[in-house]
């Protein structure tokens, strides 16, 4: 094919006041965000390098607003000649119109909210917006995939990403298990635990690969812009991130396994950067083997050519810079709007409701394994194990935080005693007029009874929607105080006849917490 020399066009006026009003709007919409760049979503910061590093790779609930925003701006830099073509051709006000009216919507609801993350959302229709009125639908669809990109700077909500986690986490114990098999190496699989003959692996919360899977997610839709790739060739590499993420967090884990100086963090995270840089290489190599296999029609610069030369008659652009600039200082007059103002819910305390002497019972105070608990988050907790006679029973009672953003009640984990627990069976089933789940745990030769419910829960998806969206820092207060509760007894063996009788003190003791539980789950009055 003939390459078709092209000619630069000569720098007019115009063209710098142009670039001078975009770079006004765009300064102008960096400080409507300056939360949105100071955002750090874990409830605390470790100052230290190392901890620092953790947290920025592989904390599973961070997220890194300004390297979002910088990726945003490259692919934007990117596409400027595809841009700079469209600049001016027909739009329709409607689009854009609707666009920014929702970008001030959910901008307007971040700032009240103080949930500056929404701000990273708001932007999405902004862009799109922007796009729209300087170059119209061409130019909308040119920026689609650096307004995708910034949704990365979301954290997932707080009752599903708990959900997530305790899910990788177990199988990435088991993947990790499967590969100490297949080198010969003698190992149990205990739940999140994996235990060998000279000692024992957690798979906690930064081991469950959450975040590599979120990091090469984001490096595949880079790696798919940078070298112009469509269809099915994008498709693939898309979805296969995934998987190379978690295959590459198995080795990083079993590299830990087998590395002496594991428990120093500097070369923790040094091991697991490698793997990531790993990741990345063998994304790299199945993008060239996808691309042997489905070879591209056209080279996206030869599309960029095309463009510019069917680029019909253009309209002033004057105007549409006038309006840009002004909805960008829209959007800095409403970063100044007051916060909601919530007022604060008091609650029982469930270690005072909850006596220590209940109906012949004795509790005492024990331990809570925080580090198993990870991002599951509660306002009060209460954690006794009660005796009566020979009878045991221990209750895990959390109530739900003032804030569920980061850390929510609601998490799998709930469930479980403790870390290494293996589910032998479980079932759907109702305890003192409560649906409930019913299982028999196992770890080692040990069995328990354990039965846990969520009191005056929504679910999943509302809870999910209610973190995502802060409401908690709104008006819209809970009428009900959600608590998890788990209640679980000693199993002597797996027989039925053993399980009903367990099932059986685990109903009865139910009973006795009911008229507890009502008054938890009640807001008191301030």
């Amino acid at each position: 094919m003939l390459a078709i020399p092209r000619r630069r066009a000569p720098i007019r006026a115009s063209d710098g006041r142009l670039a001078l009003a975009l770079a006004g709007s765009l300064v102008l919409a960096g400080a409507a965000c300056r939360e949105l760049l100071r955002f750090q979503p874990r409830t605390q910061m470790n100052v230290s390098l190392s901890g620092g590093v953790e947290e920025w790779f592989f904390e599973p609930s961070d997220s890194s607003p300004i390297v979002v925003l910088l990726l945003c701006a490259w692919l934007l830099w990117r596409r400027r000649r595809r841009l700079a073509a469209l600049w001016g051709r027909r739009s329709a006000p409607a689009w854009t119109a609707v666009l920014w009216f929702a970008a001030a919507g959910v901008f307007a609801w971040a700032v009240r909210s103080r949930a500056p993350d929404l701000q990273a959302v708001a932007l999405v229709p902004a862009l799109l917006g922007a796009g729209n009125l300087l170059g119209g639908l061409a130019a909308m669809r040119a920026m689609a995939v650096p307004a995708a990109v910034l949704l990365f700077a979301v954290p997932v909500p707080a009752p599903l990403l708990n959900q997530i986690v305790w899910r990788l986490q177990i199988w990435t114990a088991d993947f990790t298990g499967l590969l100490l098999e297949v080198i010969g190496l003698p190992t149990l699989v205990s739940g999140d635990r994996i235990i060998l003959s000279d000692g024992l692996f957690a798979i906690i919360e930064t081991c469950s690969g959450l975040r590599s899977i979120e990091t090469l997610g984001l490096l595949s839709i880079l790696m798919i812009d940078l070298f112009g790739r469509r269809g099915r060739h994008a498709l693939s590499l898309l979805l296969v991130s995934p998987l190379v993420a978690f295959l590459i967090n198995g080795l990083r884990c079993l590299g830990l396994i087998f590395n002496p100086h594991a428990d120093i963090a500097s070369i923790h995270n040094l091991q697991g950067i490698a793997m990531l840089l790993a990741g990345v290489l063998l994304l790299y190599f199945i993008d060239g083997l996808l691309a042997r296999i489905w070879p591209e029609p056209q080279p996206i610069s030869a599309i960029e050519r095309r463009v510019r030369r069917e680029t019909a008659a253009l309209a002033p652009l004057a105007p549409r810079v006038a309006i840009l600039v002004g909805s960008a200082a829209l959007l800095l007059a409403l970063s100044w709007l007051p916060p909601f103002h919530t007022p604060p819910i008091a609650t029982h305390s469930p270690s005072n409701v909850l006596e220590r002497s209940l109906d012949g019972w004795v509790g005492n105070d024990q331990a809570t394994d925080w580090l198993f608990l990870g991002k599951a988050g509660f306002g009060q907790i209460m954690n006794r194990h009660y005796t009566n006679g020979s009878e045991a029973i221990d209750v895990f009672i959390g109530q739900a935080g003032a804030s569920s953003r980061l850390r929510s009640y609601l998490s799998p984990k709930v469930a479980y005693p403790g870390s290494g627990w293996i589910v032998e069976s479980e079932q759907s089933t109702r305890i003192a007029g409560r649906d409930a789940t019913l299982r028999v745990l196992r770890k080692g030769a040990t069995r328990v009874l354990a039965a846990h419910w969520f009191e005056d829960s929504p679910g999943l998806v509302a809870e999910s929607v209610r973190a995502l969206l802060a409401f908690d820092t709104t008006p819209l207060l809970r009428p009900r105080v959600p608590i998890a509760v788990r209640l679980s007894t000693p199993l002597p063996s797996a027989r039925e006849r053993a399980i009903e009788r367990s099932r059986s003190r685990l109903e009865r003791f139910a009973e006795l917490l009911s008229p507890a539980l009502v008054k938890l789950a009640t807001p008191r009055e301030a």
